[in-house]
């Protein structure tokens, strides 16, 4: 199996994307209206703006086409350079699924998904998703979040521990499209229902959001983000079977 074909479809997860964590039910709307709303999301697009490293989990829900990663959870930093330390949990061709370890350093991706404990250099890990972009001022999670339109206040819930508030809003496919780091945005733009979870404390870091896939019904993906500030290192992995150029 290539991996970089299966990390390209992680690209897309990420794309849709913004559980493995659940949420308590929704105490119902709180006091405050959609002004309410935006500016909580604005406070939390400034906050993420700022961000350079947390511990982030991407899951798939339901059958979105194109993608083989179902569940990616990593530690990402991207000052002073993109690192990052994780596992992708792997659709086979078989109906199983497999998890493999991947390290994203010195621009490189490194995984033991062909044999566990036995590394090989992918090469250019950005011209496969460039973990970064999550932490880009410009194209990453706080430009989305700015990007959402009519967000409304949905209540309130604990994720993780973490007392939140659920807004819901639409935004556009192109926006999702950056977020991925896609070349190339969707040939017909289109709105699509986003759930974000604020934290209820200073600075209203984003918990998490869900985005519905517009490739296919019943299908979301889903972002976490705990661990903010997090200091990420790596290390080369002993390389066993290295490629030639990544290709």
């Amino acid at each position: 199996m290539k991996f970089r074909t299966t990390l390209v479809a992680g690209a897309a997860v990420a794309g849709i994307a913004l559980s493995g964590c659940s949420s308590q039910p929704s105490n119902g709307p709180s006091n405050g209206g959609g002004g309410d709303a935006s500016n909580l999301v604005s406070q939390a697009a400034t906050a993420t703006k700022a961000l350079t490293g947390a511990h982030v989990v991407i899951t798939a829900d339901g059958k979105v086409p194109n993608v083989k990663i179902t569940k990616l959870e990593s530690d990402v930093a991207d000052k002073p350079a993109v690192v990052a330390t994780g596992d992708a949990t792997i659709q086979m061709g078989n109906g199983q699924t497999q998890t493999a370890k991947l390290i994203y350093l010195d621009g490189h991706l490194y995984s033991d998904v062909g044999e566990p404990g036995k590394w090989v250099d992918y090469g250019r890990g950005d011209s496969i998703y460039n973990l970064g972009v999550i932490f880009d001022p410009s194209q990453g999670l706080a430009n989305a979040l700015s990007k959402i339109k009519d967000a409304k206040d949905a209540g309130s819930d604990t994720v993780n521990g973490t007392a939140t508030t659920k807004v819901t809003g639409t935004i556009s496919s192109n926006d999702v499209a950056q977020l991925a780091g896609s070349r190339k945005a969707p040939e017909k733009a289109q709105d699509v229902p986003i759930t974000v979870w604020i934290g209820k404390d200073n600075p209203h870091n984003l918990v998490q959001a869900q985005v519905e896939s517009p490739l296919a019904q019943d299908a979301k993906v889903t972002l976490t983000l705990s661990d903010y500030g997090k200091t990420v290192t790596a290390e080369k992995p002993q390389v066993t079977n290295p490629t030639d150029d990544g290709n």
